[in-house]
This record gives C-alpha cells, sequence and structure tokens, in this order.
C-alpha cells in the first residue's frame, strides 16, 4: 500500500517536472506565471495540468483512505474541473490571461483558485 502511493506520488512529481522546460532558460520563478504560461507549449501546458490533476486526485484518494474530508482545494478544483479534460482547462487558462493581458505577472494557481474554483463553490 506505502509503495503504491510512494509511486502515486513520483508519478505527479515527474509529471510537474515535464512541466519545466519553457522556464528552464529564466532564473528560478517562485511561482509559474501568466508570461510563463504564454510562453509554454501546449505539451507543457498540459503536463503541467495533468501534473496539478494528479496531484489532487492522489490528495482525495489519500483522504478517502483515511475515511476524512477532502481539503477545500481538493474539493473546488473537482467542483471547478470535475471532466473538463486538460485541453478545456488549459483553453480557459489561454482566454482568460488573452483577456487580463495586464495581469501576465499573477500566478496561474492564483488565477486557478480565484477566478475559477472559488467561484465555482459559490
Amino acid at each position: 500500500m506505502k509503495f503504491r502511493f510512494l509511486k502515486y506520488v513520483c508519478a505527479a512529481i515527474l509529471a510537474c517536472g515535464l512541466s519545466v522546460p519553457a522556464m528552464a532558460a529564466q532564473p528560478s520563478p517562485v511561482d509559474l506565471t501568466g508570461e510563463h504560461w504564454k510562453l509554454s507549449s501546449d505539451a507543457e501546458k498540459q503536463a503541467f495540468l495533468y501534473g496539478a490533476s494528479n496531484i489532487v486526485a492522489i490528495e482525495q484518494l489519500v483522504a478517502e483512505k483515511m475515511g476524512t474530508k477532502a481539503s477545500p482545494f481538493v474539493s473546488a478544483w473537482i467542483r471547478a474541473f470535475g471532466g473538463t479534460s486538460w485541453k478545456d482547462m488549459q483553453k480557459q487558462l489561454d482566454d482568460w490571461y488573452a483577456a487580463h493581458p495586464s495581469e501576465s505577472a499573477r500566478p496561474v494557481f492564483d488565477v486557478l483558485w480565484y477566478e475559477f474554483m472559488a467561484p465555482a463553490g459559490k
């Protein structure tokens, strides 16, 4: 059981690492921003979303196994993006950054939370 959990965590970390090549030539930023997002290829964007989705799935699985509630982040992610493809999630982010060019320095997770996930819970 622990080995399988560790395998899932390693897979999620690897998937997140696939989204880094677009930023490799620059100093390591604290957060992935809209600027990085716009410079990334479709494959890199979807790899980022795949990694984030896997982490959400792992956290939900662990909460279920432990008999606890999923975190507010996981619950909001599922409400906002449950059943949404990574390509559609990518388009939502692409469209949001295109509609808000003055906010390109805003971190991607900030946009995901405040513009998509939190409103889905209301």
